[in-house]
């Protein structure tokens, strides 16, 4: 799977309903992270400060995501 990939089934994971958003290290009220590829690889910042997450949860790598994510749609 490439960064594209994963960075499509995060950004789709932050516009569901019913889930928990990836929120700022810094401060959790700050608008939901988003995905981003740079010079490192594939990280996770936040729109309002400099907070830069490396660690993507193995959730977005798992071959059964969108099952997953329907799933948590549906218990909404």
């Amino acid at each position: 799977m490439n960064e594209e990939d994963v960075k499509r089934r995060i950004t789709d994971y932050q516009q569901a309903v019913g889930v928990n958003p990836l929120t700022c290290g810094n401060n959790s009220q700050h608008e939901k992270l988003y995905p981003k590829v740079l010079e490192q690889g594939l990280v996770l910042l936040c729109p309002n400060c400099k907070y830069t997450q490396t660690y993507i949860p193995d959730l977005f790598f798992d071959d059964g995501f969108y099952d997953w994510l329907r799933g948590m749609k549906n218990l909404s």
